[in-house]
């Protein structure tokens, strides 16, 4: 990943109707595939903590490829982890939780909503993306990653 790369791609895509249904299902769909995935392995076996949270991504399409923007807000770029494997595209890392500056032991939360903790999120790539030739880049607390379309225009095939 590079930092501060601009990433360029047509904007001419075509809009995608989500029912707000549609993505509090999928919200749920994915804690339940971590709690499933955290009852597979013993404790005492996982490399490391239970997933806690999920980080909310926007998918885009274009002619020549596939466009992810992941919200990471806090996270040192050096944390987060993406792969591709057997079709499906991985983020995981740990954000810490915030904490006030120069705080003293004696603060007290009125309101806590910026989740913190493990995450792994799944993405399952479409069939055509060239996963040899996926880029990331971190930048203002988003990860935007591109998926190359191997049907795209300028494509070998």
């Amino acid at each position: 990943m590079t930092e501060g790369t601009d990433l360029k791609y047509n904007c001419g895509m075509t809009p995608v109707s989500v029912q707000p249904w549609e993505s509090g299902f999928r919200l749920v769909a994915d804690h339940l595939r971590a709690m499933v995935d955290s009852l597979e392995t013993p404790h005492h076996l996982r490399p490391r903590a239970p997933v806690s949270w999920t980080p909310r991504l926007n998918f885009y399409e274009t002619a020549d490829r596939y466009i992810l923007c992941v919200e990471l807000s806090g996270m040192p770029r050096e944390e987060i982890n993406v792969w591709a494997s057997d079709g499906v595209l991985h983020i995981s890392g740990d954000r810490k939780k915030p904490v006030p500056p120069d705080s003293c032991r004696d603060v007290g939360v009125h309101v806590m909503e910026i989740d913190s903790g493990c995450f792994h999120r799944r993405v399952p790539m479409p069939e055509d993306v060239r996963a040899d030739e996926i880029s990331a880049t971190y930048r203002h607390g988003y990860l935007w990653i591109v998926l190359p379309r191997s049907n795209g225009p300028g494509s070998a095939e």
